[in-house]
């Protein structure tokens, strides 16, 4: 089960440099900007493609190898957690992406 094991970790942490840039940019204060926001959604996006896509497929090839329980376990509970932080993820872009909506149309308001 190492294959497996090293595409889990590629999968899981493909996303990582992005959730880190995201901090790093709070930090800054630039948090309510048009890059963080592009860094939101590009983060957004390679979890839900990585943990969502790739990680399912690994899941599936796991389970149904002749691996041992434990490791299977192991990948579905993975494939769990992801599935818990996509659902939160698409929650903060639609907040993020609803928010900027918002505020284009009040400075559209503003100049009328």
């Amino acid at each position: 089960c190492g294959t497996e094991l090293v595409a889990c970790l590629l999968v899981t942490e493909i996303s990582s440099p992005l959730l880190h840039l995201r901090e790093m940019l709070k930090e800054l204060g630039v948090k309510d900007t048009d890059l963080n926001l592009l860094v939101d959604i590009l983060f957004a996006v390679t979890f839900s493609v990585a943990r969502m896509v790739c990680g399912t497929y690994v899941t599936y090839r796991t389970v149904t190898a002749d691996n041992p329980i434990l490791i299977k376990t192991m990948a579905t509970s993975l494939l769990l957690v992801s599935a818990y932080w996509f659902l939160r993820i698409l929650r903060m872009v639609r907040h993020k992406i609803g928010k900027k909506r918002l505020a284009s149309k009040a400075a559209g308001k503003g100049s009328m």
